[in-house]
Parts: C-alpha cells; structure tokens; sequence
C-alpha cells in the first residue's frame, strides 16, 4: 500500500513539474473573408407552347413545335441546350361536352448565355402558340473554379489580418493550427421580363433585369459568392 501511494505522489508530482516547464502555445484566431459578383452565363428558361384557336380552327402542337424549333436553330442554340420537360394532354382527346375541346401543350427548358437570347427566340415564334415563359434557373460555368478562387483568396486575407495585427505588437505569425471555412452563395430570385408579351394569361412579367434603358443595356441579375475562413495561427 505504502508502495503505491508513493507511486501516486511521484506521478503527480512528475505531471505537475512537467506543465510548470512547458510553455503554453501563444495563439492567435482571425477571420478572412472574399467575395465577388458574377453575371450567370447558364440561364435555364422554361417554355410551354399551347394549342390555340385560329379563325375557328386550333393549331395543332406539331406545327408550334416546328415554328419553335426553327426559331431555337435559328438563334445558335444547340439541341442538347434545347429539351423536352413536359407533354400534357397528348394522349387522349375527351371532350366534356359538345363545344369543349382539350388543347395540348408541352413545355421545353431552354439553355442560354444570356437573355437577349431568348427574345431574339420569342420574335420570331407566334405569339399566340407562347402560353408561359419562366426562369427555372441560372449559374456560372466557372462557378467551381470562381469559388476555390474566393476560398483562397479568404484564407491569405485570413493570414494578412494575422500578420499584421501581430506586427503591432511585435510579434510574429507561425504555422497554422486550425482552418475552417463557410460559404455564403447567393442567387437572387429571377424573374424573366422583356418587350415580347404572349397574350396568354400565365405569362409574367415583372422588373427582372436591371435595366438602363434600351434593350442593349439590359442586364442579368447577378450572383453573389462570398466565402469566410475562421484561421488560427501559432505566435512565434
């Protein structure tokens, strides 16, 4: 028993002389932030095309899809820019009574680098066949390479604020003992608006673009990437 105790006390007195010696790490923790602007270059509209009524007589889809396929050819888009999303009301023809006669439409998601490009599709389409035109969604093709970009863009600012904070007091930085980031992506809510208006009730049309006033001036919303990196960094 006396053995042990002993033991106990040499241990504890050991561990007690060996934090008295070593010096505790100086340490300091800052946070670097980048950010940044961009206009998408991958703008994803969807469209839907209706069957109407011309001089008693509807239209038939098959010839809004021809009109509306040469208008995408004819604008530069390529066909795998250009797919179908939807087809409703093509498989059966009921009516619920004598005057009352189903109207087919299918839509399509379009992808383009900007928007002058799909008014320059909606010009040359019947405006009667349009039944609704939206955004569905948008990016940037270099939006990975953009974000590692920000992301170390964070970290050296992270260490610049480091550096120079500890020069104030005369110190130095050393290694890095811990890194973490946080990302903050914004994509602000698009509406597509332009001078084309389909006479069909579910378009909408809505202040979409910044605009300065002609047509050539118009602008597409931007995306607003921004990255934050938490560093702490040894005291020399």
């Amino acid at each position: 028993m006396k053995h042990l105790i002993a033991s106990i006390v040499f241990i504890c007195a050991f561990v007690s002389a060996y934090a008295q010696t070593t010096p505790v790490q100086k340490k300091i923790s800052v946070t670097g932030t980048a950010e940044m602007e961009i206009v998408p270059d991958e703008i994803y509209f969807r469209v839907v095309i209706k069957e109407y009524q011309k001089d008693k007589t509807k239209v038939p889809l098959e010839k809004l899809e021809k009109e509306l396929n040469q208008a995408v050819t004819s604008a530069g888009i390529t066909k795998e820019n250009f797919t179908v999303e939807q087809v409703a009301g093509l498989s059966w023809s009921r009516k619920r009574k004598t005057d009352a006669e189903l109207y087919n439409s299918k839509s399509y998601i379009i992808k383009v680098s900007e928007p002058s490009k799909m008014d320059q599709i909606l010009d040359n389409v019947n405006a009667e066949s349009i039944y609704s035109v939206s955004i569905r969604n948008y990016s940037h093709s270099k939006i990975t390479e953009l974000k590692k970009q920000l992301k170390i863009e964070a970290i050296r600012a992270a260490k610049a604020k480091a550096t120079y904070l500890l020069e104030a007091i005369d110190e130095k930085i050393g290694g890095a003992i811990e890194i973490s980031e946080y990302d903050n992506v914004a994509f602000p809510q698009a509406v597509y608006t332009s001078n084309y208006i389909a006479p069909q009730a579910n378009v909408a049309y809505d202040g979409l673009y910044s605009s300065s006033g002609s047509d050539s001036d118009i602008g597409f919303q931007k995306i607003k990437l921004q990255f934050q990196v938490n560093a702490t960094f040894a005291i020399q």
